[in-house]
């Protein structure tokens, strides 16, 4: 029986006669002998694929993967190429078997997080294991292809170099303990055959701890004695070697024809890759266009895994249906709860068990114009035939309480914990133009109210007056009044504050020096309050005349992150701001916190919406970082739009984002964010919207039919994915 995985791994020691570290090599070459017992190569990569193919089963409840992207070396002929697809086939014979040359996948994950604009050239540094690979790739849209004559060493890798420690370690053996090293490398008998495989073993560590530290020190329990190697020693023992990869890739390069110029980067993939003399070889020669990754030994298959999202024979095989009829969704850890549209233009609210795929609870309303949820309940304002009413609910959807709003009032209604609150202007705003002297926009004033979502009798509270303010627009077409002015002290929405328990809105202020004067202001003066409200009714009130106007403010963290007309900084008085990204001219900037992280998305122009880029902030270095970014596609929603169906559709979980942009041919892309970058996790034709993320997926709002772009339709449906 063939045993693969940890398993082998921890059998090594006992039966090292038996073990093969990498039966890749033996494709389309020799049988291979573990034990004196001849093996077919396929049955070997078979073992391997179905420990693989199990493991993830585990993790998707059974399921069998419908497509299956297997990586080879570039220069692996038809007949090699032929055994790694019979085991496949072998092993899940119902699933769409595709191959990709090893440099594809890992140029498809580095596209994902770099920019590769159409017709650049990348070239792939692959240092794996038992081998070294070269190759040049141009960009096909949103695939690559090989370009030129790959280059490589089959002599070259992380186990070459782990033989050289291995040698560098007997040298000192041979010093300190002569005997137990002749026996080592002569004697056949099992427990010297373990010890040796134990020594390989200390020096494959050893390796892997110097791409950290200055000094390795392994201690050699057969002989019970310390070996060390410096940094300075392992560069000794491998540069060579290094420096070969360096001019194989080199050549790679002219025999592709191309130069640094052409080049849009340079991917480092496999484990060998992230020795630091390796870094500083090709940095030495190829400076800046050299990246890597935190983990560059699994780009290649994060590659291909993408890769597989993306060849799907059919994307709706893998989307649930949950829920038609579904307007927006909310989760809180009370529960997931999803506003649906009802008969003659009313609204039903229900909650979702996610596990069965229906609704346990539902509670009709009016028109609901604006809703939240917190773990300890639900607010809703609706439209009754009195007004818009604000109400209470439980996390069981039972009505605690319900008051009237001034007319005409369209709240933005917030909650966390047991507070809630809506922002509402209790008088229509007036809106105004540069005929009277001022910007296009409205005036009017913005009042809130507190309510209780926490014990047994809730009160009527009432309207705090927050003061004037004025938002200044985006003149579009002498009629819309949407997106707000990136270069105006424009009055903002309200938003919870992180890190804090209340929540944050932005007043504009202004005045005419000289008054009224015909009907028009003069000398006209703006300025900027920022409201800091507290469960409580506490309402701390900042003045800001900076020349960079607020446009959002997030405190967290002790800190106030906050996106001006300048860019993204951070406020942290009695420091002077500080600017972390400055804000493209025509484009938009918003921070995105998650959790402990803070991310940052932004949009290249807003008129008309285009490209798109995610950023990750760095505390300990206080900069910010691009993840991603792309200026082809557009993000789904809007970063400074006021309408409710077109914010920016963005969600966090726990300390990453989940996020959806436009894909080509009218298809949806939702993107995974994380510190470490963002990865695709799903791509479907129509519009994918990611509002929930639940133990057994990604609960999304899919119209297939409907293009993405930054409205969409009122009406969805509620489906779940497998991420």
């Amino acid at each position: 029986m063939l045993v693969a995985g940890r398993v082998a791994q921890r059998s090594m020691a006992r039966y090292p006669e038996r073990v093969e570290r990498n039966p890749k090599r033996y494709v389309g070459k020799k049988t291979m002998l573990l034990g004196g017992v001849p093996v077919d190569v396929g049955d070997a990569l078979a073992a391997l694929l179905g420990l693989f193919v199990s493991e993830g089963r585990v993790r998707f409840n059974g399921s069998m993967p419908s497509c299956v992207v297997l990586t080879c070396p570039v220069a692996w002929r038809d007949d090699r190429r032929d055994v790694l697809r019979a085991a496949g086939e072998a092993v899940v014979p119902d699933a769409r078997i595709v191959l990709v040359e090893e440099p594809v996948a890992a140029a498809l994950h580095y596209a994902s997080t770099h920019r590769v604009n159409g017709g650049k050239r990348v070239a792939v540094y692959d240092l794996g294991g038992g081998t070294f690979d070269a190759a040049v790739l141009a960009a096909d849209g949103d695939d690559f292809k090989v370009i030129g004559e790959p280059g490589g060493d089959d002599a070259i890798g992380g186990e070459v170099f782990d033989e050289q420690v291995y040698g560098f370690f007997g040298e000192q053996l041979e010093r300190t303990r002569p005997e137990f090293f002749a026996d080592v490398t002569g004697n056949p008998d099992r427990r010297f055959l373990a010890a040796a495989a134990d020594l390989l073993e200390e020096a494959r560590i050893a390796k892997e701890t110097l791409s950290a530290y200055g000094t390795a020190s392994q201690y050699i329990a057969g002989a019970d004695v310390d070996v060390t190697i410096t940094k300075d020693d392992l560069d000794g023992l491998v540069k060579a070697d290094v420096t070969r990869t360096a001019d194989l890739l080199d050549e790679t390069l002219e025999r592709a024809k191309v130069t640094a110029a052409d080049l849009a980067g340079i991917f480092l993939t496999g484990g060998a890759s992230r020795m630091p003399l390796v870094h500083a070889t090709l940095r030495e020669r190829h400076g800046e266009l050299v990246h890597t990754s935190d983990d560059p030994k699994i780009v290649v298959a994060l590659g291909a895994a993408r890769l597989a999202w993306k060849l799907k024979s059919d994307n709706e095989n893998h989307i649930v249906p949950v829920m038609e009829g579904v307007i927006d969704v909310a989760a809180s850890a009370a529960g997931v709860y999803a506003l649906c549209a009802g008969e003659a233009g009313r609204h039903v609210l229900r909650r979702i068990d996610v596990a069965a795929g229906q609704a346990d609870r539902e509670l009709q309303f009016g028109e609901v114009v604006d809703w939240a949820v917190s773990g300890e309940g639900v607010v809703v304002a609706d439209r009754a035939p009195d007004g818009v009413r604000l109400r209470t609910l439980t996390p069981e959807l039972t009505i605690r309480s319900g008051q009237l709003l001034p007319p005409g009032s369209e709240p933005r209604v917030l909650a966390r914990d047991a507070a809630g609150w809506a922002f509402f202007q209790p008088r229509r705003p007036t809106l105004v133009n540069n005929a009277i002297g001022l910007p296009w926009g409205e005036t009017g004033s913005l009042s809130v109210i507190e309510v209780s979502l926490g014990g047994f009798f809730a009160q009527e509270a009432p309207p705090v007056p927050l003061g004037n303010t004025a938002q200044w627009f985006v003149n579009e077409d002498n009629s819309q009044r949407r997106l707000l002015d990136q270069d105006s002290p424009t009055g903002g929405g309200a938003a919870l504050a992180v890190g804090s328990s209340g929540c944050v809105v932005v007043l504009g202020q202004f005045k005419s020096k000289k008054g009224v004067f015909g009907g028009a202001h003069q000398n006209f003066v703006p300025w900027q309050v920022l409201c800091l409200v507290e469960p409580g009714g506490k309402i701390s009130r900042i003045e800001r005349r900076s020349p960079n106007w607020l446009q959002q403010v997030v405190l967290h963290d002790g800190k106030w992150f906050i996106s001006t007309n300048a860019g993204l900084e951070i406020d942290a008085s009695p420091a002077p701001p500080q600017v972390i990204v400055p804000r493209q001219r025509a484009g938009a900037l918003r921070w995105f916190p998650a959790g402990t992280e803070m991310y940052a998305v932004g949009m290249d122009t807003v008129v008309p919406a285009r490209g798109w880029s995610v950023l990750h902030y760095d505390a300990e270095s206080g900069s910010a970082r691009v993840l991603a970014q792309n200026d082809r596609e557009c993000l789904l929603g809007h970063l400074t739009s006021r309408a409710p169906l077109e914010r920016p559709r963005v969600i966090s979980d726990g300390d990453s984002l989940w996020m959806a942009v436009s894909g080509e041919g009218g298809t949806s892309r939702i993107l995974h964010v994380t510190p470490s970058g963002a990865t695709e996790v799903f791509r479907a034709p129509g519009w994918v919207e990611p509002v929930a993320k639940v133990p057994y997926g990604l609960l999304c709002l899919h119209l297939p039919d409907t293009p993405p772009g930054v409205s969409r339709p009122f009406v969805t449906r509620l489906v779940r994915i497998a991420v």
